[in-house]
């Protein structure tokens, strides 16, 4: 786990920053033509929409370009009295990315309303088949957004510069893929350093381990550790109890107006869109969309079941893991869920709150946990400045979010490795409640 480098939220505008971490040595030899004009400064400044938050250090965006001369159907211009920057900019509702959280510079502008927000991932769903419904343009035009001719991405001029902005995306792409590689090169290193050091421990004096190990025990009592590989044998902890699905918490989603029958004609073509391999955000998208329409769809059900098997994605095992709650609420695949009541005397700032915590293994062996604070009782919203903090083994903090105005709940995503040890608290002002965890 590491702590990310920046505090992005859904619908702000990030400018890119050209020094980029990962960009890959021997002149960039992998980049396209475009990619290296803005790695040399050559062209102007990028900036890009945050579409989710950070998971761990990998966030996806939607494109932005500064040629507001291409606007058509899909590609919207986001005038400057909304962005609040001195340009307008055009939102490539097309082109949504994975990027390092590391290679965003800073934010800018205003960031969007949720009703653009939603409106712009729309449109490009649409465009991708997700939706049957293409937003209407005068509800693009009353939120101040300005669109083209719905015939203009059949010209040349719009095939070309869709075909340069792919290009140009290596920047982006490539050091996703880069940390990818340089990640499992330290790990095979960090295995074969292991097993080195478990070779010379083995012909340590007998007497000076049995000292280690009685010091490690005596430390250890002061500690109590939640083993969470106990939770998968039904061994709980007294105050935690278990839970079916967690509450309905989402703050809002985007709605879909189909008919039932519609809709019923989209899960199939839905469950096809899970197995890309290339586009994740589609994955994601598609496996939000089938908890809203494939309530006791068997197919539907089982296609989730498969990708919750196969995904290596955070984002995508979550978003599949709420879907089979909605839509098949007692499924074991959807993976063990706990939540205990918060006790610090039993309410903060008059208000009651529950920690949740859910865990998955994923395809690759790794443990994938979700975090959840919420209120309960009839409280709708969490405290104002209610902490969840992520801190590892050795004391330092990972993440760290705080309880806004009318915010109903928190969470945090994240993976482990089996035998990893994290601590998670949850805080207001002086007060606090930690938990120790062992996968």
């Amino acid at each position: 786990m590491r702590k990310p480098s920046l505090s992005a939220q859904p619908g702000e505008i990030w400018k890119l920053n050209r020094d980029v971490e990962f960009s890959l040595n021997e002149e960039n030899k992998l980049y396209s033509i475009e990619a290296k004009s803005f790695l040399a400064g050559d062209t102007k400044p990028r900036y890009v929409m945050i579409v989710t938050e950070p998971e761990v250090d990998i966030i996806s965006v939607m494109v932005l370009s500064t040629e507001t001369d291409v606007i058509s159907d899909i590609d919207l211009v986001i005038p400057t009295h909304i962005t609040g920057l001195g340009q307008d900019l055009l939102a490539e509702t097309w082109h949504i990315q994975p990027m390092l959280v590391c290679n965003l510079l800073k934010s800018v502008g205003k960031r969007l309303s949720r009703d653009i927000y939603d409106l712009l991932l729309n449109v490009g769903d649409y465009y991708h088949g997700l939706i049957n419904q293409q937003p209407e343009i005068n509800d693009i035009e009353q939120l101040g957004l300005k669109v083209g001719n719905r015939n203009s991405l059949h010209t040349a001029e719009f095939a070309l510069f869709h075909q340069i902005e792919k290009a140009w995306s290596d920047v982006l792409t490539i050091p996703v893929l880069a940390r990818s590689t340089y990640l499992k090169t330290v790990y095979l290193t960090e295995e074969i350093l292991t097993n080195c050091l478990q070779i010379e421990q083995e012909i340590i004096d007998i007497e000076f381990n049995q000292n280690r190990v009685f010091n490690s025990l005596s430390n250890s009592v002061n500690q109590t550790q939640i083993m969470l590989s106990r939770w998968g044998q039904n061994i709980f902890e007294r105050e935690w109890q278990a839970l079916i699905t967690f509450p309905n918490l989402v703050i809002a989603t985007r709605s879909h107006s189909e008919s039932q029958n519609s809709q019923q004609k989209n899960i199939q073509a839905l469950i096809k869109q899970l197995s890309s391999e290339n586009d994740e955000n589609q994955r994601q998208s598609a496996a939000k969309h089938l908890g809203e329409i494939a309530v006791g769809n068997s197919d539907a059900i089982q296609a989730l079941v498969n990708l919750l098997r196969s995904t290596s994605d955070d984002e995508t095992l979550w978003i599949a893991v709420e879907s089979l709650q909605k839509i098949d609420p007692e499924n074991p695949a959807t993976g063990i869920k706990m939540v205990k009541l918060i006790d610090l005397g039993m309410e903060i700032a008059s208000k009651a709150v529950a920690l949740a915590v859910a865990f998955l293994q994923k395809a690759e062996g790794d443990v994938s946990v979700l975090l959840q604070v919420y209120p309960t009782n009839n409280d709708d919203y969490l405290p104002t400045e209610l902490k969840l903090i992520l801190i590892d083994d050795f004391g330092h903090i990972l993440r760290e979010i705080t309880a806004r105005r009318a915010d109903v709940y928190m969470q945090l995503k994240f993976s482990c490795e089996l035998g990893e040890k994290f601590s998670v608290q949850v805080a207001l002002g002086d007060t606090n409640l930690q938990e120790n965890f062992e996968i």
